[in-house]
């Protein structure tokens, strides 16, 4: 169930990245300062992790359950980025 949880955010991840990297393409904003350095840490952490095995633990935690959390902060952070970039107002 887990496993299956996690390839449904990667693949939601990949797309986003994607959209994300086309958007700052497209337009010079001064979001990316806070949204990139952000986007890169997860990435960094997402790539050091060990392979999700029977067991495998990470301070406690299941790797694969770790991912799932690290791909959802993600998407969750691009998402609102994404909409930030529409309004004048925002967050971001």
């Amino acid at each position: 169930m887990a496993a299956t949880i996690e390839f449904i955010m990667r693949i939601i991840f990949v797309i986003l990245i994607f959209i994300w990297a086309g958007k700052i393409l497209i337009f010079r904003t001064d979001k990316q300062v806070v949204v990139n350095p952000v986007l890169l840490v997860i990435s960094a952490i997402l790539a050091i992790l060990p392979s999700a095995g029977i067991g495998a633990t990470f301070f406690g935690i299941s790797v694969i359950h770790l991912r799932i959390i690290l791909y959802s902060i993600s998407s969750i952070i691009i998402v609102r980025a994404l909409y930030s970039m529409r309004k004048r107002n925002a967050i971001f």
